[in-house]
This record gives structure tokens, C-alpha cells and sequence, in this order.
């Protein structure tokens, strides 16, 4: 999230999701926007999920394997 070429890594990856929350308690929602938007293929907003991490319910990422 913080090096200067960050638009660079889209020339690496031809799928780029990004998942993110509308209510993450450590990451402003305009962060994460403004990240998808630099470098995101697809943006997948989760809306209430908070930091998407086990703290949140999340021990096994659903909407993840259903990418993989």
C-alpha cells in the first residue's frame, strides 16, 4: 500500500481484486477506496466486515475461495 510506483504492480498481474469494508476500524474507507482504485481490476466492497480478519469472523475468507 505505500510505495511510490504503486500503479506499477498492475503491469505484474492481469487480475487484481480487491476486497475491502465500509467500516474498518484501522483503515479509513477513503484508503482502501483510493487503493482499489489505483490498483484494482475489480473492487469487491463488503459492506459492515470490518478489518476482514478473525477479530471480524473471518478465520476462513469465503468470498476469497470463491476466486480461487
Amino acid at each position: 500500500m505505500y510505495i511510490d510506483n504503486l500503479k506499477d504492480v498492475k503491469e505484474y498481474a492481469n487480475e487484481i481484486i480487491c476486497f475491502y469494508s465500509d467500516n474498518d476500524p484501522y483503515v479509513k474507507y477513503e484508503a482502501e477506496k483510493e487503493f482499489a482504485d489505483t490498483i484494482a481490476t475489480e473492487q469487491i466492497l463488503m459492506p459492515g466486515a470490518k478489518h476482514i480478519n478473525s477479530e471480524a469472523g473471518y478465520d476462513t475468507f469465503e468470498d476469497i475461495v470463491n476466486y480461487l
